[in-house]
């Protein structure tokens, strides 16, 4: 990844509540959290889902701007095919195979919060920022 890393303010950690979360709030497992960024439109947003569906069923999330799915996790076989041990696709695993593993974070139930930067939440609206900064000065 080429990251220019600059420490500015983007590197303030702001804590996130899970439950202020937008999605799934009923099912008997811990819930998970996801930010992520649409590659149909670049809205950042942030979704939760059961962590029994994303270890062993299909989550799908929709961008709340143009309401693309996006596949998240596949234990199913549904949209993926498993690999050798059986084991369905899914978000975390793809990230760490094409080394972007430090642009993903889960956040788990009963950590209660998501630690985040300005930079998480924004994604690279966070350096058209920064770049648009540099300019004015």
């Amino acid at each position: 990844s080429s990251s220019s890393s600059s420490s500015s303010s983007s590197s303030t950690t702001k804590t996130l509540n899970i439950d202020n979360i937008p999605g799934t709030s009923k099912g008997g497992s811990r819930k998970l959290a996801i930010i992520y960024t649409c590659n149909v439109c670049n809205t950042r947003s942030a979704k939760k889902f059961t962590e029994r569906a994303y270890n062993h069923g299909v989550v799908l999330v929709r961008c709340p701007n143009c309401e693309s799915l996006h596949l998240i996790s596949d234990q199913l076989g549904f949209f993926s095919e498993k690999d050798e041990n059986g084991r369905g696709w899914d978000i975390e695993t793809f990230m760490k195979e094409i080394g972007k593993e430090d642009n993903i974070k889960v956040a788990t139930e009963g950590q209660e919060v998501l630690e985040v930067t300005l930079e998480d939440v924004l994604g690279d609206k966070m350096k058209e920022i920064e770049s648009d900064q540099k300019v004015e000065k």
